[in-house]
């Protein structure tokens, strides 16, 4: 079932005995807690009928009888239980006693009276073992994997309003290059445009330029994006902007080389077949970002890639060994990335 009509469902206080929450966008994870928090328990007496465990600390045993319990002044109980470690191929931490089998006997017979919510930040279920196909068919399982491309735009769009205000596709784009993928991150960042636009207010593109915080992660992909599109001149004026804010050299050297293992590693991969979101789980980076670096990549040979995260880890040693001038290496590895692209380039053509 998709999510938007279990949230439609919960709001209409049709409670599911079991849900299984799985991916890495733990912030819409938490929403969908929280709204079921809202919806499931009386306020008054939250703290009474409302548990969360952690399933790497409590043992699954302890969890099932809590959620037996009958809840207090209550109508209702929600249990979260964290880390769901068993519906995985990960290893059962050492100290806790698994036992999927008494998560099988509570799924033949849920109390109506109880929510139980699994949850874990794993790609993908393990849909081999017993329990997950059970699961399956019992509960309500749903996917929280990071947004892309145009939902991710819509979110941000969605996002504004809950805000009072609004914002075009075209700066919903610019938000995410500059800010990233993270939901987290572009919740912040629309609160604060918001309130500097005001109540239905329009969040520009000078806004979003005057106010949105960049990271120097951000800086760099899109420093590495200039060099990549040929335009030297904007990629060392960025790399002195980041100087000018007291950035150390030998940090950027390090998110340089980051930047570029990912370029190889999906010039590498991609010719196989993997797809997008594929990449995402392989490399753990949000789609937008595998997206743009297969941008980036394309421009680049594999050979070239090489080369570069050579000269990066030689020129990381003559900074840390005083050989040379922290700023004059940024300033000669950034025109040798000029240079191999447009070797590349020639190369491709």
């Amino acid at each position: 079932m998709p999510l938007h009509a279990v949230i439609r469902e919960i709001r209409q206080k049709q409670f599911a005995p079991v849900y299984v929450l799985f991916g890495p966008e733990t912030y819409l994870a938490e929403e969908f807690v929280a709204l079921a928090r809202r919806e499931m328990i009386d306020p008054a007496f939250s703290d009474l009928n409302f548990s969360v465990y952690d399933c790497a600390e409590t043992p699954l045993a302890d969890i099932l009888q809590d959620a037996e319990t009958l809840p207090f002044m209550g109508e209702h109980r929600l249990i979260i239980a964290r880390q769901a470690y068993f519906l995985t191929g990960s290893k059962p931490p050492a100290k806790i006693e698994s036992n999927p089998d008494a998560l099988l006997a509570y799924l033949q017979n849920p109390p109506p009276y109880t929510t139980l919510i699994l949850i874990t930040d794993a790609d993908k279920l393990d849909e081999r073992k017993k329990l997950v196909k059970t699961l399956q068919q019992k509960a309500k399982v749903l996917p929280f994997l990071p947004l892309k491309d145009a939902d991710l735009y819509s979110w941000v769009e969605r996002r504004a309003e809950t805000y009072q205000a609004r914002i075009q596709r075209s700066e919903a784009i610019k938000l995410v290059e500059r800010v990233g993928g993270e939901l987290r991150l572009l919740d912040k960042e629309l609160e604060k445009l918001a309130l500097y636009v005001g109540t239905n207010g329009v969040i520009t593109d000078e806004s979003i330029e005057k106010l949105a915080v960049r990271t120097l992660e951000q800086d760099v992909f899109a420093l590495i994006e200039h060099v990549a599109m040929g335009r030297i001149d904007r990629a060392l004026r960025m790399m002195y902007d980041c100087m000018k804010t007291g950035e150390e050299p030998i940090k950027l050297l390090a998110l340089f080389a980051r930047q570029f293992r990912l370029l190889l590693h999906i010039r590498q991969w991609s010719p196989r077949g993997y797809s997008q979101q594929q990449l995402a789980g392989m490399l753990k980076i949000h789609p937008y970002a595998v997206k743009k670096a297969t941008e980036q990549a394309r421009h680049f040979s594999e050979g070239s890639l090489k080369k570069l995260l050579g000269i990066l880890a030689e020129e990381d040693f003559r900074i840390k060994s005083g050989q040379v001038d922290k700023l004059l290496a940024l300033e000669m590895f950034i025109t040798r990335a000029h240079e191999e692209r447009q070797r590349s380039s020639q190369y491709q053509a």
